[in-house]
């Protein structure tokens, strides 16, 4: 069962459509130390148009082994043709802190990957965070695939950062058009 939540933060400002923009933008969710975050995109976007986002789904989600409960948000990204451009996932465990938590390890991974690859290019960035707020992150970055996708060639990348103890303290699985590659 999933109680529907009313988004007290509706995103009705327009944005730039690259993976830091969205990342940005949609990152933090409200009263939710967010683990997980998915940005994707529908189609090579085009830079310099601007995009709106708004809220598809917001809900709750309870345990099933009495732990706490999660918190999802679905936000659409939309072109001014109403064309769906892109879509950013963010979940959480919900928590008693109101508004949002925290995400030291969750800006500095975006942070690498806006570095490693322009931003321009980056197709789909998806992270898991297992420690919110890492310090001395280490970042190494594994090419895991190269494939054709809408028109254009692309490459998966895993992009894993650990802390000074040798924890993996986030993951991100990146993909990449190859048009602007640089040095990892």
């Amino acid at each position: 069962m999933t109680a529907m939540l009313v988004d007290e933060n509706p995103l009705a400002h327009a944005v730039l459509p690259t993976f830091s923009t969205l990342y940005d933008a949609s990152a933090g969710l409200i009263d939710a130390s967010t683990d997980e975050q998915d940005v994707v995109f529908f189609g090579p976007p085009r830079p310099t148009d601007a995009v709106v986002g708004s809220v598809r789904s917001l809900e709750r989600i309870p345990s099933t082994d009495g732990g706490p409960s999660r918190i999802a948000r679905t936000i659409d990204y939309r072109d001014v043709y109403g064309h769906l451009v892109a879509e950013v996932y963010a979940s959480g465990i919900s928590c008693d802190i109101k508004g949002p938590v925290a995400q030291g390890t969750s800006s500095a991974l975006a942070a690498h990957v806006d570095a490693a690859f322009d931003a321009d290019s980056v197709r789909r960035f998806r992270t898991r965070i297992f420690v919110s707020d890492a310090s001395h992150l280490t970042f190494t970055c594994t090419a895991v695939a190269r494939y054709l996708k809408d028109s254009e060639y692309v490459s998966d990348f895993i992009v894993s950062a650990t802390d000074d103890a040798g924890v993996t303290a986030a993951r991100a699985w990146v993909t990449v058009a190859e048009t602007a590659r640089s040095d990892r």
